[in-house]
């Protein structure tokens, strides 16, 4: 028992050094991802490509409250196109800008100006109408 202890313990530790010491940078399929949904990396942080204002869900596959978050913060992208950018960055995969914006629990929304400067945020799970308040209230 203690031996299974002792190697899950050994595995444990090597798989959170791994995440640790893992990638310097983000990978170009990452980089074209932000890229897609209308967001740049920048001086570590994120930026419009187009100079909106943006909505930054960071998130994470395996999280629930993340993927019950997941359409409707979809259907507020496409309501808002043009106006404000909603981009989502999987902290998994880009563990460096879960760490710029200090991000320790998900989901989390942090709300960005024009200039790139955030403006507020919320954690854990919020519905598409108290989302659509904070927009009007900061990014419009």
């Amino acid at each position: 028992m203690i031996k299974k202890l002792a190697l899950i313990a050994a595995a444990a530790a090597s798989i959170i050094l791994s995440g640790c010491s893992g990638k310097s940078g983000e990978t170009t399929t990452e980089v074209s991802e932000m890229k897609e949904q209308g967001a740049q990396v920048a001086d570590g942080g994120l930026i419009s490509e187009n100079g909106l204002p943006m909505v930054v869900d960071f998130s994470a596959t395996w999280c629930p409250p993340c993927q019950e978050l997941k359409p409707i913060f979809e259907q507020l992208k496409d309501e808002y196109i043009g106006s404000v950018d909603f981009v989502t960055v999987d902290v998994d995969s880009v563990p460096q800008l879960a760490r710029k914006y200090d991000i320790h629990n998900i989901p989390a929304l942090v709300y960005i100006s024009r200039d790139g400067k955030e403006l507020y945020r919320t954690i854990g799970f919020i519905p598409g109408d108290s989302i659509k308040k904070v927009v009007s209230q900061y990014l419009n």
